[in-house]
């Protein structure tokens, strides 16, 4: 997951320069989304939801992937995009730890807090020079928005847990996706000018291989994988990727943009790891032990 999350970031890049960002990730949910409703019922499951599933689906919907995707790429275009890589990431696993604990599916413990402090550092400084970058008036509302985009993506993925729980997550990611996607075209109708090329602006090779890498690899794996971790896991460590997710992306920036690594990078890649292995480490018990 974390791999494959590290690498989006090239596609989304090749992609909204060339198309409408809400358009090009809702096309890519719902494609998506309808390849989950196949791979579900292929497997043999239903598709079946209920008026009262619908209701809780719907929270989780527009948190989670349309309010998540709307003010992250509205943030985007108006926030430095490092500083804004630095926003979204350190608010994650704080967020799902918060919401976490809100809705009891958290405990409170002192290596949980401890994780937490030490990959923050470890993306400050990773992130150091963007850091060190000011922002202006319209800037500072594009940080708002990347910030908001965060808390609602955590809020939604902690309402979704007892649905996935119970339905699974493919059910879940499918339903999640395709109307997420829907939604998310709908809004590009509304606020986001097209292209009279818009066709064969996504035609374009590159254009194209990404919008495809983003529905195989970036949802169709990745996302189901994160709500198979989510329900499995619980929040937190199943948001640990925002501390390892962020070194990938920095070792194919060196290696696909020539991007130069420095010891600030290492000395920060090894905090950031050390923090997932602290959240994630569990003392073996007496049984434990024991077992064959």
């Amino acid at each position: 997951m974390c791999a494959i999350w590290g690498s989006t970031w090239i596609a989304m890049r090749f992609g909204v320069a060339q198309l409408p960002p809400l358009f090009f990730a809702g096309t890519r949910f719902i494609v998506a989304g309808l390849l989950m409703m196949a791979w579900h019922l292929q497997r043999g499951g239903s598709l079946q939801v209920s008026g009262g599933e619908l209701r809780a689906l719907a929270p989780a919907i527009v948190l989670a992937i349309v309010g998540c995707y709307g003010l992250l790429f509205w943030g985007m275009q108006h926030a430095p995009s490092g500083l804004a890589a630095v926003v979204n990431l350190s608010l994650i696993p704080v967020c799902l730890y918060i919401f976490g604990l809100l809705a009891g599916q958290e405990r409170y413990l002192l290596s949980r807090l401890l994780a937490l402090a030490v990959g923050l550092t470890g993306l400050g400084l990773l992130f150091a020079p963007a850091l060190a970058q000011g922002t202006g008036d319209s800037g500072a509302l594009g940080l708002g928005a990347v910030a908001a985009s965060a808390v609602v993506y955590c809020w939604g993925s902690v309402l979704a847990r007892p649905m996935i729980q119970r339905r699974g997550p493919i059910w879940f990611g499918a339903w999640a996706t395709t109307i997420g996607g829907i939604v998310l075209v709908g809004l590009s109708c509304l606020f986001e000018r097209w292209p009279a090329d818009l066709v064969q602006r996504a035609l374009r090779p590159e254009v194209a291989a990404s919008w495809l890498f983003l529905v195989l690899f970036g949802s169709l794996a990745a996302f189901t994988i994160y709500l198979r971790l989510l329900r499995d896991w619980g929040p937190l460590r199943a948001g640990l990727y925002a501390f390892v997710s962020p070194l990938i992306a920095v070792i194919l920036g060196a290696l696909v943009f020539d991007e130069r690594l420095t010891a600030r990078d290492g000395f920060a890649a090894m905090l950031m790891l050390g923090a997932a292995w602290i959240a994630l480490y569990e003392p073996r018990t007496a049984t434990s032990r024991t077992a064959p």
